[in-house]
């Protein structure tokens, strides 16, 4: 199928590795004029180099004056205004996923809601304006399957994380009739070149297959296989993020859509 996205110019923040890789490239593949972004210079210019896509923009988007900078370079490289907007960006800096909430500080609360919400907030405010006045465009928020079915640890990240879903619900009926749709994509657990990189760190063995490193954190009960049978890959999230991107997917907006193999059990 054409998903009619020849043309159309792209931001994928976060896109200096792992799942945001995936989405610039898939992107890049339908036709569009993508930049990619990182706040790692010589990282995101190494990404460059292996893509074909429009260019790149680097910036912390946990600050105002860091994502105004960011949105004026994807302008810039882009030729024109974004179109399509996925705010990938997100994570932590830290080691609090694996804390229980009393053991998380204010400070990486404040960070992990910056760096994870408001960091989607910020460009959503830059770049919808030219979408409305164009009267189309996509937002697409990538949050996780632990916004919606979070554990006892990482409170902070999956606290933000639910935060952006909820944006999502209110931006995209805010915008009703304005020919611009805001849509969320959770992913599961992903095996991106990170976690193959953990695992081989973890487990002393750099030979070890992303298969081998997954199985062996089962095993060890770090995390449990979805009902699919296996993890994620950047090209599962990358699939739909394109299918919401694409001109024809006019009538989904304000929709969350779970990509975790059947990890969130509720309906």
């Amino acid at each position: 199928m054409d998903l009619q996205l020849a043309g159309k110019r792209a931001l994928v923040t976060g896109s200096s590795s792992g799942i945001g890789v995936g989405i610039a490239q898939m992107l890049a593949a339908e036709g569009c004029a993508v930049v990619i972004h990182g706040r790692n210079r010589e990282r995101t210019e190494s990404t460059l180099r292996d893509l074909k896509v429009a260019g790149m923009a680097i910036g912390d988007l946990s600050t105002d004056e860091g994502a105004a900078a960011v949105h004026e370079q994807a302008r810039a490289a882009l030729g024109g205004p974004i179109e399509i907007l996925v705010n990938n960006a997100g994570g932590t800096d830290g080691d609090s996923t694996t804390r229980p909430p009393l053991k998380i500080t204010v400070e990486e609360w404040l960070s992990a809601y910056q760096g994870n919400a408001l960091a989607a907030v910020r460009l959503a405010l830059a770049a919808a304006p030219d979408m409305i006045s164009a009267a189309w465009g996509r937002i697409i928020n990538i949050s996780s399957a632990v916004a919606v079915q979070p554990n006892n640890l990482g409170s902070d990240y999956t606290g933000a994380k639910a935060a952006l879903n909820n944006f999502t619900v209110s931006l995209a009926g805010s915008l009703q009739g304005s020919g611009v749709t805001v849509n969320t994509v959770s992913p599961g657990i992903i095996m991106t070149s990170g976690l193959l990189a953990f695992g081989r760190h973890n487990y002393a063995n750099p030979d070890m297959t992303a298969t081998e490193v997954a199985d062996r954190m089962v095993a060890d009960k770090i995390f449990d296989y979805p009902p699919s049978g296996r993890l994620g890959t950047p090209e599962d999230i990358a699939l739909i993020v394109s299918t919401l991107a694409s001109p024809r997917s006019g009538f989904v907006t304000g929709a969350n859509y779970r990509v975790d193999g059947g990890q969130v059990r509720t309906v």
